[in-house]
């Protein structure tokens, strides 16, 4: 599991991700959405590092905060919040995994793999949510785990 915030790399990544999951190629912008989807869809995480598996080849990457970012937040009936991710994919919240760390809401992704950071818009949208209860917080009577 990928839980670190980003690796260490003792090797030059190819890739540079921002805080805000901007990527960059050679230290060039990527914008091509289908190659933007590509990496994504090719992240893996191993022995500390992360990379984009080309076939046989492995391209480093190297995140200045976290690999994906929660872009919005949908509150369904049952208790149920799906998040839309900034890889253009969906899937619901794992509210065992949301924490904060700095005022910042965090959580799991990808089946536990890898972890997400809350864009403003996204935590805006998760904080009509959230009640505080005794200096603790709680989503859907959840407690929110708080860091830092």
């Amino acid at each position: 599991m990928a839980n670190e915030k980003t690796s260490t790399l003792k090797i030059k990544p190819r890739f540079y991700v921002d805080k805000e999951c901007n990527w960059f190629q050679d230290g060039k912008p990527i914008t091509h959405k289908r190659i933007y989807k590509y990496n994504y869809e090719n992240l893996k995480f191993s022995n500390g590092l992360f990379y984009v598996q080309e076939g046989q080849q492995k391209a480093y990457i190297y995140f200045e905060d976290r690999p994906y970012m929660v872009k919005s937040v949908n509150f369904l009936k049952e208790e149920k919040i799906i998040i839309n991710l900034n890889d253009y994919t969906f899937e619901e919240l794992n509210l065992e995994s949301l924490y904060f760390d700095n005022n910042i809401p965090y959580c799991r992704v990808k089946k536990n793999e890898f972890e997400a950071k809350f864009s403003r818009s996204s935590l805006h949208q998760l904080s009509k949510e959230i009640i505080m209860k005794k200096d603790n917080f709680y989503l859907f009577g959840k407690k929110i785990n708080i860091k830092g």
